[in-house]
């Protein structure tokens, strides 16, 4: 495990919520999903071209919320893709997934990644998604800087972040043109369905930071699937949505697969260009004990070139 996964394990254990893996995989049975294994042996290896800003107050100066940015060689305007980091919605390190990004960055992208607000500060998933568009704002509105065209934009997220991503991309004011999820949530009141008792009960209790992520604290889930509903992008999805990537490990023991599934169906009901792969033996990103398909050359290159097509310049 790498070491800002293991910091967001300990935050998430000193806040009295944390991440719980199951010990059985939930199933996966969606007919429209494509089932891959990304050769594990040929890791991505980016290089050092892309020109790094770290560290921006995207939300005010005064704001603890930062920015980091990563820009491509040339003069662009280059198309820029948000990342969002996961955390158990306790935690959300911008550093995460660097090498990723940086690969992503060096195919022609401006990489931005953000903090959010999560349970760690009281906040909900209302306010996750005002922290993505005051981010998105910041990057519009900063085009000289770091070389953005404001029209060609993307938002991608693992996890917590992942669930963001999707709240994101069906929030027709954001204005994006592309959502990349890797095994994010859609309804979190089933995050944990199919997984192991003790999983299920560590997800779905009031103490629970999914629970606390959409109620916020001292309220109870069985009272608010209202709230729940509202807090579900599968639930928002219309025709004006933009196109999805959607990834997810059959062997995740943190978000059962069928929530992207859920997702998934619910995008091509509304008409929604959607893909959606399941990596074969994979779990839960960096949080499991086969994390090297969602660093592999094969799976990036699928990433990036859905990227290229979606934000492909116009004409």
């Amino acid at each position: 495990m790498k070491l800002t996964m293991r910091v967001v394990t300990v935050l998430a254990a000193l806040s009295g919520q944390p991440i719980r893996l199951s010990s059985v995989a939930a199933p996966d049975s969606d007919p429209d999903s494509v089932v891959i294994a990304p050769d594990p042996r040929v890791q991505i290896s980016p290089g050092r071209e892309t020109r790094s800003h770290k560290g921006i107050p995207y939300a005010g100066p005064s704001s603890k919320l930062r920015m980091d940015v990563l820009v491509p060689p040339g003069n662009g305007p280059h198309p820029v893709v948000l990342y969002l980091p996961g955390g158990g919605f306790v935690s959300a390190r911008r550093q995460m997934a660097g090498k990723q990004r940086r690969y992503v960055a060096e195919a022609g992208f401006v990489v931005a990644s953000i903090d959010y607000r999560t349970t760690a500060v009281g906040a909900t998933y209302r306010d996750g998604l005002m922290d993505v568009g005051t981010a998105l704002d910041f990057l519009r509105s900063h085009t000289a800087e770091y070389g953005v065209d404001p029209t060609r934009v993307a938002v991608w997220g693992e996890s917590a972040g992942g669930y963001l991503a999707s709240m994101a991309a069906t929030e027709p004011e954001c204005k994006l043109n592309a959502a990349v999820v890797f095994f994010g949530a859609s309804d979190l009141s089933s995050v944990a369905e199919g997984f192991d008792a003790k999983a299920v009960a560590a997800h779905s209790g009031p103490k629970a930071a999914v629970a606390k992520y959409v109620v916020g604290p001292g309220r109870s889930t069985a009272d608010q699937l209202d709230e729940f509903r509202q807090a579900d992008p599968a639930n928002r999805a219309t025709a004006e949505t933009p196109a999805f990537l959607l990834l997810h490990g059959d062997d995740d023991r943190v978000i059962a697969p069928n929530q992207t599934a859920r997702l998934h169906q619910a995008l091509l009901a509304a008409g929604v260009d959607s893909t959606r792969y399941v990596l074969k033996g994979a779990g839960h990103g960096e949080l499991s004990d086969n994390p090297e398909p969602w660093n592999s050359t094969d799976l990036l290159d699928r990433v990036v070139d859905f990227l290229k097509t979606r934000l492909a310049e116009r004409g």
